[in-house]
């Protein structure tokens, strides 16, 4: 796993922000992308399929005679796919990305893949970029309608498989789905066809030929005819009797895969952490299937105050349903303005949550039954406090850069006034500043500065500079006297001189100082300013 992350340095800027962020999602469970796959299909008796050796090593030896075989990578990968050894299909995907950045199959069918491992989002990044490279594929919107439907967001898959139509009316799978989707009881999850599930949509082509679609259960087709029609009428030389027992038979085996797939579906929605925590997740994933939304959305809540790294398992759409149910009642259930506002908070949108909150705290604190929810009064307050704390500290920062603002142009003002400039004594020799301490060096400094000296100062702070290049009180009131040179004289080079100085400040002085601070909105300000 080890080589993961520099097979993804050739990538776009775009996608590596999207691989690195997996990454860091999965280091609680291993290093890279692959343990997760590993967890999620350890738990599939059937996830062992024989891969065809023969012509796994045949493609092997094409990519080390030409490692730059595109065609080669996406067989290799396709034929681990068939296989079921997502591992290494991955593996190559990622390889083939690195020579080929905008491979539309390599996007297309990692986005399969992660589907499979219940990495929604993932799969959902991988599907937009395949968009993007080729918007007239019918497949990719179809492949999403997919995700969206195991994620419960049945509107979402509804629209994509709308798209899909848009883009092949005569594309009966999308169609099918859609008409599924939009009868009653459409916001349940729904089975999926028979014969279709997930896996069989892998693509593979080049841009002159036309795209073939590989399956686990089928032999290879083109496109053109892929889309399945009806079974045709059976022959008039079958008896009924034998088209009754065969009807019965692939019903049943209809009912079974069904059944199959629910259970493999139940597991990707399930935690496999350990701990009370983890517990209660699965519980409240449990009262989601079985429509019990209230109970999940209590159950979620307090496993998330209670582990915040729940917060990276995948959660079924309760939290979208959760908002749904308490959007405009939120007293439809007890507490639910807390739970409201966890969820939006969970959601990411903080500014909306703190109301909800705030209300909560304000009402229930003054009530009897204070002391039965202390817990929830508690994580209230803790995220009203620490988003007040971060709101202050903001207000700060802007309040001292209009104050810096500010005086330099009091600084340029009282310049313009003063009818004559004082005499000039001359700077401290360079031997006489080798002699100096840093304390004294910055005391002639803001003397030459108090006298609008700014280029001596300049000077006496580079000769402390060459001594300390590190030193956060030099590189400040270097950046400062240079500042002053660009407000005052508008010297453009020393605005540039400026913002060198101000992230060298960021990159010596801790994040959360107010050195940094102020650097940053310096840098900011000085954007705008230099040419």
């Amino acid at each position: 796993m080890e080589t993961k992350k520099p097979l993804l340095n050739s990538l776009s800027k775009q996608d590596n922000s999207f691989f690195d962020s997996l990454f860091r999602q999965t280091t609680k469970i291993g290093r890279g992308v692959l343990p997760l796959f590993c967890c999620a299909l350890l738990s599939n008796p059937n996830c062992y399929a024989a891969v065809n050796q023969a012509n796994v090593r045949q493609l092997q030896q094409k990519i080390i005679d030409n490692p730059k075989d595109v065609d080669a990578h996406l067989k290799l990968a396709l034929e681990y796919s068939m296989g079921n050894d997502f591992v290494k299909a991955v593996e190559t995907y990622f390889a083939l990305l690195r020579i080929d950045p905008n491979n539309f199959h390599a996007y297309n069918n990692l986005g399969i893949l992660y589907k499979q491992s219940g990495q929604f989002r993932d799969s959902l990044h991988c599907y937009q970029q395949a968009q993007r490279i080729d918007p007239d594929s019918c497949w990719v919107p179809y492949n999403m309608g997919l995700c969206y439907e195991a994620m419960g967001r049945m509107q979402e898959a509804r629209e994509s498989y709308g798209q899909a139509l848009s883009l092949n009316p005569s594309f009966s799978q999308a169609l099918q789905r859609l008409r599924i989707l939009s009868s009653d009881g459409a916001d349940q999850p729904v089975p999926e066809l028979p014969g279709l599930s997930e896996s069989q949509i892998y693509i593979a082509d080049s841009k002159v030929s036309k795209p073939v679609i590989r399956s686990q259960n089928t032999e290879t087709t083109v496109v053109a005819k892929a889309v399945k029609t009806q079974p045709t009428v059976k022959s008039t030389e079958k008896t009924e009797k034998s088209e009754k027992a065969e009807k019965t038979e692939r019903i049943s085996e209809r009912l079974e895969k069904e059944k199959n797939q629910k259970k493999s579906v139940n597991l990707k929605h399930r935690t496999s952490r350990k701990g009370p925590a983890a517990m209660v997740f699965n519980q409240a994933m449990d009262a989601l299937e079985s429509g019990k939304t209230e109970l999940a959305i209590e159950l979620y809540v307090n496993a998330i105050i209670a582990e915040r790294e729940l917060l990276s398992e995948p959660e079924n759409g309760l939290i979208r349903q959760g908002l749904t149910f308490l959007k405009d009642r939120p007293n439809r259930m007890s507490n639910g303005l807390f739970y409201r506002g966890m969820l939006i908070y969970i959601s990411g949108h903080i500014d909306l949550a703190i109301a909800d909150l705030k209300n909560y705290s304000d009402v229930v604190s003054k009530s009897d039954k204070a002391s039965s929810v202390s817990q929830y009064l508690e994580e209230a307050k803790r995220i009203i406090d620490k988003y007040e704390a971060e709101k202050q500290a903001i207000a700060q920062m802007e309040a001292e850069r209009k104050a810096a603002i500010a005086l330099a142009e009091q600084q340029k003002l009282a310049q313009q006034a003063s009818a004559k400039p004082e005499e000039e004594i001359a700077r401290p020799s360079d031997f006489a500043l080798k002699r100096m301490d840093i304390d004294q060096i910055i005391q002639e400094a803001d003397k030459l500065s108090r006298e609008s000296r700014l280029t001596d100062a300049v000077a006496v702070l580079e000769s402390g500079l060459s001594r300390d290049p590190s030193n956060i009180q030099l590189l400040m009131k270097s950046a400062n006297a240079y500042t002053d040179m660009l407000l005052l004289k508008g010297d453009n080079e020393a605005g540039k001189m400026a913002l060198v100085r101000y992230k060298k400040v960021m990159s010596f002085a801790s994040p959360n100082s107010r050195e940094a601070a102020i650097a940053k909105e310096m840098i900011d300000e000085l954007n705008k300013r230099v040419r």
